[in-house]
C-alpha cells in the first residue's frame, strides 16, 4: 500500500515538472450545495483528494457555501456543485438495480455551463462492498476521497472545454468501485495537456458526466 500510494505522489509530481509550477492557471471559486450536510472531516478528506488530483494544473480553489452567497461576491471563475442526496456513511446503501451516473456537467446549447451535480447515494451504491470492509473510522475518508475523483471528472469537462472521456484515469466516462477506492486515481498526461492549453472553444454534446460499472 505505501508502495502504491508513493507512486502516485511521484508521478503526479513529475508531471507537474515541465514548466507547469509557475504557470499558475489561477484561482477557481467552488460555490457548494448538500442535500444534507457532511461532517468535516468528510470535507476536509474531499478537499484534500481534490488538491492532489488537480496539483499539476497550479489551480488554488477557494470553497464557498452557495446558501451564504450574498451576491455581492467578487470571483474570477466559478463553479457551482450541487451534491445530491446522503453524503455520509451512518448508513450504508444497498441497491438491486443498475447504479447509473455518478455525476454530471450540465450543457446548454452545445456549451459547457459552470454547473455540476455529484451523486452521493450513487457513489455510496457503488461503494457498499469497499466501505463495509473498511473500519468504521476510516469510511468517511474514504467516501470523501471517491467524492473528490467524481467532482475533478466534472472539473475537467469544465476546465478542458469538451465533453469527450478518455480511457483511463479521472477522465474515464465510467468507474469501478476498485478505482474509486484505490489508492491513486489522477488524470493521464494527455488531460493534463488539454486543460494546460484552455482551449477558447466549447465543443457540443449531451449529457457528460461519469457513469458506474461493475467489476
Amino acid at each position: 500500500m505505501k508502495r502504491t500510494m508513493l507512486f502516485c505522489v511521484l508521478m503526479f509530481s513529475a508531471m507537474a515538472l515541465p514548466g507547469q509550477a509557475d504557470e499558475s492557471t489561477g484561482a477557481l471559486t467552488i460555490y457548494t450545495r448538500f442535500a444534507h450536510p457532511p461532517s468535516a472531516l468528510l470535507v476536509g478528506r474531499m478537499k484534500t483528494e481534490l488538491d492532489a488530483i488537480m496539483l499539476p494544473f497550479n489551480l488554488r480553489f477557494d470553497w464557498r457555501s452557495l446558501e451564504q452567497a450574498n451576491g455581492h461576491e467578487v470571483v474570477a471563475e466559478v463553479v457551482v456543485v450541487n451534491f445530491k442526496g446522503a453524503c455520509q456513511v451512518d448508513t450504508l446503501v444497498h441497491g438491486s438495480s443498475p447504479i447509473g451516473t455518478l455525476g454530471w456537467t450540465h450543457i446548454a446549447d452545445g456549451e459547457i455551463l459552470p454547473f455540476a451535480d455529484v451523486d452521493c447515494d450513487k457513489i455510496r451504491e457503488l461503494m457498499t462492498t469497499a466501505l463495509a470492509v473498511s473500519p468504521p473510522a476510516e469510511r468517511e475518508g474514504l467516501l470523501g476521497r471517491a467524492m473528490a475523483r467524481v467532482l475533478a471528472h466534472e472539473l475537467y469537462h469544465f476546465l478542458a472545454h469538451t465533453t469527450k472521456h478518455a480511457s483511463s484515469g479521472i477522465a474515464k466516462a465510467s468507474y469501478t468501485e476498485a478505482e474509486l477506492a484505490s489508492n491513486c486515481l489522477r488524470f493521464d498526461e494527455a488531460q493534463l495537456r488539454l486543460v494546460r492549453e484552455q482551449k477558447p472553444h466549447r465543443q457540443p454534446g449531451e449529457a457528460h458526466g461519469v457513469a458506474a460499472i461493475g467489476e
